[in-house]
Formats: C-alpha cells, structure tokens, sequence
C-alpha cells in the first residue's frame, strides 16, 4: 500500500487507512516497542529466581602486615607480643554463588512484573484507538472538503451557462454589458473558492498520509463515500467495563494492591543459600609462577542465612499508608471515569439525533433550492426575472449544497463520537 512514486495512485477505504495508520503509526509502533521492553523487564526480574555465579581473582600486596597481640605466655615471655597475620603478597581466585531460597515480597513483585506487562499491551491498545479515532475524522475531513469543490464545480457549470446565456442576450442587445460583469466576477470569486478548497484538500491529505504511515509524494485516493448510511439504534448504556481506559485503571488498582501486598510481606523473614570456591596463595615472596604445587591451597564453602526484619522505624507501615492512599485515588477516578463516560455516551447519541435531523432537513432544503433555481432560470431567460433573483438564487442552492455536506461531516463525527463512547472504535 505505500505509494512509491507521484503517478502512483493508492486507493484508500477508511478500513484500509485505519489498517495502515496500526502498522506504520510511530506512536503505536513505539507502544509495541514498549511492550516487547516490558517482556523484558519481567524475565529481568524473575532473573533473581536462577543462581547468581560469578568468578573473581583478587590480588593483594601488603606493604604492612597487620599484626594481632597474643599473650607473651605462649612465646615464653609476658606482656603481650605483636604477631604479623598473613603474608606480603595474597591471590585469591575462584566462584561463588548464591540463590534465593524464599522471599515472599520478591516473588509477589514478580506477580506485579507481569501485571505491568499486560498495561503495556493495554497502552498499545489504547494508541490504536487514539489513531483509528484520529485517521476517521481526518478522512472524513477530507471527503468532506472533496465534496466541498464537487458541489462548488456544480455552481462553476450553473454560471458559464449563465454566461453564455448573458453574452448571447448582450450581443442582441437585450441585457446591458454590467450584467455579464456580475456574473463574471462571481464566477471568479467561486474560482477562488475552489482553489482555496482545492489547496486545504492537498494539506488535509498530507496529514492522513502522515497518520498512516504513507509517503507524502504519493496519489491517493479515498474511495469510501461519506453519504449517510445505517441509523443508530438504541440508546441504553453500554458496559463500560470492556473500554481499554477502564482496563487500564483496572490494572493500576491491582499493581497498586500487588505492590501494598509486596511491601507488608517485607516484614517475613527471607532465606537464601551462598557457596564459594576459590584458591588462595600466601607469599611472602612473589614466586606464584615459579613451579611447586604449594603456591595456592584449597578453599570451599556453603552456607544459608536468614534474615528476619524486627525494626525499620516504621519505614514499611508508612510505604503502606502511601498504596492505600493510591488505591483510593485509582478508585475515585474509576468512578469519575465511569459516570463521565455514560455522560459522553448520552451527549453522543443525542448529537448523532440532532445531526441525523439536520441532515434531513438539508435534504429537503436541496430539492427546495433546485426547484426555486429552475424556475428563477427559466424566468430569466424569459425576461420576467431579474438577474440578481437568479443570482441569489444559485446562491441559496449552493448554500443548500454546502450546508448538507457540512451535516453530512457532523453526522459521521458523531457516529464516530458514540462509536468511541462505546469502546468500539476498532471495529472498523
């Protein structure tokens, strides 16, 4: 579907645009991304799960030894006498290891590792939404100005007739040169028009190219039409439950409840198992590369510690206070969130009755000013109408024209209003 060169031309329904706005859109590409971070993210911490080994060499020269005191009865003497403890040179090279055998607070942040993930895959959901919602109204947009200059180009064809009407009455001298003049400087006032319209249409186009994900050098055409189609039924309210925001806030409250959870749970005891293998060499000479098997001796371990929290100076009980506090915000904006969408649904479904209603009456309107129009016409070219009759006229058919487009636009942003009410913008 991308449009590669200027003389291509990519026909476009707003299903396919919609479709190619969710795979090239960068900020529903960068929400994808995202997620794939949090998946990440969450084999990170279960990490921590797994031993942590690691090797490790360290080499030390003492350029002063430390010394400990020992009773001088052990060295046939009294007092105390400073012995040196170690060597000038120490290497010690080798593994250890260390598992996590239990910690109840760890394992339920893994449980909100993983919640986090899910809101990542709710916020790429919700990007999709905020741009099948955005490429709708710009394609509407759009059709709405292409109709624009088609009922403008209408009026065109109306005033060359006229036109020709008025050069061949001025040459037999039947209507005065003033009169073609008018005419003629209305045609060009509807030429500016046109260009005008023509030029918004270019830059309305460019932004749903954007939207979409297609180069901007390329044709396209929207072939959807923007008549009016199946009329909304019903005006109960749906289930707000199903909405991606209402989701999201739904998945705050239960990382929120995790991480309170995770935080009293830091005051049980945690247990973990260590081992360690390395060789040491103490020399008083460094002599570690000449030969002997007495340079390095044998060292090895294991061992598991517990730990049990006693006093924090109330550290934890404070942490806790601060998630019930969360909780209760995330549920007051649930219930704020959930009256404010059965209010939008409301204003929708009255929006979309009052634009269906409108669209009607411009119906009606239509054939009215076709009917005025014919008749002014044919009164003109009978000389029983005036020319500024017939003028304004066509300028009420125009208006008329103009303004059913216009209802027609109002009509399927409101269609689109209670589809977003709803949850249902991706069913497009």
């Amino acid at each position: 579907m991308q449009a590669r060169a200027q003389d291509t031309i990519v026909s476009l329904t707003l299903h396919q645009a919609c479709q190619l706005g969710v795979d090239n859109n960068t900020n529903v590409t960068n929400a994808k991304l995202e997620t794939q971070k949090s998946a990440y993210q969450l084999k990170e911490a279960k990490s921590k799960l797994y031993p942590q080994i690691e090797g490790y060499s360290d080499f030390n020269y003492y350029f002063a030894i430390p010394q400990m005191l020992f009773p001088g009865e052990f060295f046939g003497t009294t007092g105390e006498v400073p012995v040196e403890i170690g060597t000038k040179y120490d290497w010690i090279g080798g593994f250890k290891a260390s598992l996590m055998l239990y910690n109840q607070s760890y394992y339920t942040s893994i449980k909100v590792a993983k919640r986090m993930q899910i809101l990542s895959e709710l916020s790429v959901q919700q990007k999709k939404e905020e741009l099948v919602y955005q490429v709708s109204q710009v394609y509407f947009l759009c059709k709405t100005t292409q109709n624009q200059i088609v009922q403008l180009e209408k009026n065109m064809q109306n005033t060359d007739h006229l036109l020709g009407i008025l050069k061949l009455q001025n040459e037999n001298g039947v209507v005065r040169k003033i009169d073609y003049s008018k005419v003629l400087v209305n045609k060009n006032n509807l030429q500016t028009q046109i260009d005008n319209l023509v030029q918004l249409s270019q830059q309305q186009l460019g932004l749903l190219k954007y939207l979409i994900g297609i180069d901007n050098a390329g044709n396209v055409e929207l072939t959807d039409s923007l008549s009016f189609g199946q009329n909304l039924q019903g005006f109960e309210l749906p289930d707000f439950n199903g909405r991606t925001e209402m989701k999201l806030i739904d998945k705050q409250i239960e990382i929120s409840s995790l991480n309170r959870k995770a935080n009293q749970q830091l005051y049980l005891p945690t247990l973990s198992g260590s081992g360690q293998f390395y060789y040491d060499g103490q020399q008083n000479d460094f002599n570690y590369f000449k030969g002997g098997s007495d340079k390095f001796f044998k060292v090895g371990m294991i061992g598991i510690s517990l730990n049990v929290p006693i006093f924090d100076g109330f550290g934890k009980h404070s942490k806790s206070k601060q998630y019930d506090i969360e909780l209760l915000q995330l549920q007051n904006t649930r219930k704020n969130t959930a009256d404010n969408y059965a209010k939008d649904f409301m204003d929708a479904m009255r929006q979309y009755k009052n634009s269906l209603h409108a669209l009607i009456r411009q119906q009606k309107n239509i054939k009215i000013a076709e009917e005025d129009y014919n008749i002014t016409l044919q009164g003109y070219r009978q000389q029983i109408v005036l020319l500024s009759d017939l003028m304004l006229s066509e300028n009420s058919l125009t208006e008329a024209r103009l303004s059913y487009v216009n209802a027609l636009l109002q009509l399927k942003n409101a269609g689109l209003e209670v589809k977003k009410s709803k949850g249902e913008l991706l069913s497009y």
